[in-house]
């Protein structure tokens, strides 16, 4: 099940109420919405806005189309091949009327379908907006515009990511009758200032003068309505720069990746992997110019409200809350600077927020294995930079919850898409700390041979819930395997960390080469964003390195050499990389921890085109990653998780000469 789902709404006693709540159970399953009460059980399509017609929303079920009729008792009905069929003079229960359906306007198939998602998502609609308004700084005051954006962008992603099918019919709905009730005000002249106008011409007055009614609607409340907690200017921009970014995901515009999956017999459903981070980093960046400089003070964290007053609200709200604050979290994790800032403080609010999703959610919710997965998630990268910190309880939580994702994805209660990204990020952070601070004698950490083979089965489990083939990535669909491809970044990287088993390394390589670097290839050219490609060349690149060594003779070794120095010298050509490492950050100086040894690999093996200028160059690199560790260690650079690693690579720059 999905984070935010739309509820199917009874039938009110107010009137006004109750067309729109029958066209909502019409609708409901046509888009991937189980109705459990409704003539079809669980039975759910996935219906595509463009093909589907006024008369099947009617019906609340897809027609047959030629030669697809079959023989029913007249009068009756019956679904055969996923349609459904009725008999001489038969109807589906409880169709709605063709004169009921005429009323909206003016597209009426948008109108019909925009009414009825927003009467789904009612429910969810009331719970972003009581999110928003728990959303404050610590100390009382306003958060930055910026993390307030980006809690609402999440928040509605996380809306779209729950019932994709119906999110993207509702996007397209409200285009259409945007578009339709766009009207031109021009003032009549004064000489025919009282010339009456015909009901058809400019300047007619209407009752609605393009803002909407209920037969007329123009709005997606869970967006349009919501963005009013904001008080952002340009809000109709706000949320159309959103929308737009939504109805790319699934597309090669996109990293995300949606597939159709059967979750029960005759129940389709779609599918999301959605990382939000980038997506709502890129969209805010988007909104830069509506936005004010703002200072990156201790405003920047939230406030963590108490149980007692999330505790009464209904339980979207509730859900809605933990992600509003978990985003900002994230959020403030992804930017480099505000990360060093907060490291600290940061630290007791991912404990609050765990805490707080067990005391209002309860266990078996599926956001509180999610959210306090996500949380330990950020409390184990957070800390592991540094020795001295006690990383045992964190990495507990961190694999037990991870094991509690996989245990209820694979038992329906999450959907696979939340489930895959909260393991494959919980999977990076773990295989990390193997490497690294498990090593450590005095860690109190279960031992590094222990977390490897919990990786194994981790990964194991990541890929079922993708619901990949045997074979993947096999000879299939190209455009199949790079919608995927993109997300196996992550698993292709915890196979280069094995370098006594040339299996994996070799597998690693393919991976990367056949899938994982042209999806993001793709990505690049059409969003021109290199940082997912980067990545993906940067690790590749270690796999090279690894397998240069394991060379049974010097050509051999050359050839890897040669590749792995082909592909970190495309990461560092970038303008992007340029930028990255002006600074000192996080992620610069895991950035050079990889180019250097793949720079020196190629000195070492006599690779053509290498020599002094590589050297120097991987001498300039070291000397950011050491810089940014003596920054998260405050000086103690011993403490630094991989102090070894800056230690081997000077010595082999040294070597060198």
């Amino acid at each position: 099940m999905g984070l935010l789902p739309a509820e199917i709404p009874d039938i009110p006693e107010i009137r006004s109420e109750i067309v729109p709540a029958r066209l909502a159970r019409k609708v409901a399953p046509l888009f991937g919405i189980p109705w459990e009460r409704g003539p079809f059980g669980t039975r759910t399509w996935i219906c595509d806005y463009n093909k589907i017609t006024l008369s099947e929303i009617a019906r609340g079920a897809p027609q047959p189309g030629r030669g697809q009729a079959r023989p029913v008792e007249p009068g009756g009905w019956a679904v055969v091949d996923r349609v459904a069929v009725t008999g001489a003079g038969g109807s589906l229960p409880n169709e709605i009327p063709n004169a009921t359906l005429n009323r909206f306007g003016p597209d009426t198939k948008a109108a019909v379908v925009l009414t009825a998602a927003n009467r789904l998502l009612a429910p969810v609609t009331a719970a972003v907006e009581s999110a928003l308004g728990l959303l404050v700084a610590a100390d009382g005051s306003a958060l930055p515009l910026r993390l307030r954006l980006a809690a609402w962008a999440a928040l509605v992603l996380e809306v779209f990511r729950t019932q994709p099918a119906l999110l993207a019919a509702a996007i397209h709905a409200r285009t259409i009758q945007r578009e339709l009730l766009v009207e031109w005000y021009l003032p009549l002249a004064a000489p025919i200032a009282d010339l009456p106008l015909a009901r058809c011409e400019v300047g007619a007055p209407h009752a609605d003068a393009g803002g909407g009614t209920s037969s007329r609607p123009r709005d997606l409340d869970v967006a349009d309505r919501t963005v009013r907690c904001l008080e952002v200017t340009a809000p109709d921009e706000v949320v159309d720069r959103l929308l737009r970014r939504l109805m790319a995901v699934g597309t090669q515009q996109s990293s995300s990746h949606l597939w159709l999956s059967e979750r029960v017999p005759g129940r389709l459903a779609v599918e999301a992997l959605v990382p939000p981070t980038e997506l709502v980093g890129r969209y805010i960046a988007e909104l830069d110019h509506l936005l004010d400089a703002e200072p990156a003070d201790r405003r920047a964290l939230p406030r963590v409200p108490s149980a007692a007053e999330v505790g009464g609200l209904p339980l979207p709200a509730r859900r809605a809350v933990l992600i509003a604050l978990l985003t900002v979290l994230r959020q403030v994790r992804f930017d480099a600077e505000l990360r060093e800032r907060t490291r600290e403080a940061i630290v007791p609010l991912l404990a609050e927020v765990a805490l707080l999703a067990t005391e209002v959610l309860g266990p078996d919710d599926p956001l509180t294995a999610l959210g306090r997965c996500r949380a330990a998630d950020m409390l184990v990268h957070t800390l592991r930079h540094d020795r001295r910190h006690d990383l045992a309880e964190p990495v507990a939580e961190l694999m037990a919850q991870a094991e509690r994702c996989v245990e209820l994805a694979e038992a329906g209660v999450v959907d696979r898409g939340a489930a895959a990204e909260a393991i494959s990020s919980a999977n990076v952070e773990i295989n990390i700390v193997r490497r690294t601070n498990a090593t450590d004698p005095g860690a109190k950490l279960p031992p590094p041979e222990h977390l490897d083979a919990w990786l194994r089965r981790s990964w194991d489990a990541y890929l079922r819930i993708l619901e990949l083939a045997p074979d993947w990535p096999g000879e299939g669909d190209r455009a199949s395997r790079l919608a995927v491809g993109h997300h196996l970044h992550n698993y292709a990287s915890y196979l280069t960390t094995h370098p006594d088993d040339e299996a994996d390394l070799l597998a690693a390589v393919e991976l990367f080469e056949t899938v994982v670097i042209p999806a993001r290839e793709l990505y690049w050219k059409r969003t021109h964003s290199f940082l997912p490609l980067r990545q993906s060349l940067q690790i590749a690149s270690r796999a090279a390195a690894v397998l240069t060594k394991r060379a049974a003779h010097p050509e051999e070794a050359r050839r890897w050499a040669a590749k792995g120095h082909a592909w970190i010298s495309r990461a560092l050509d970038d303008r992007e990389t340029t930028e990255l490492l002006a600074g000192s950050s996080e992620p610069a100086a895991h950035f050079c921890l990889l180019a250097a040894p793949a720079l020196l690999t190629a000195v070492e093996h006599g690779v053509p085109g290498t020599g002094p200028g590589d050297v120097a160059l991987a001498g300039r690199l070291l000397a950011v990653a050491e810089g940014w560790a003596r920054r998260v260690t405050g000086g103690d650079e011993t403490s630094y998780s991989h102090h070894d690693r800056l230690v081997e690579l000077r010595r082999r720059i040294a070597s060198l000469g």
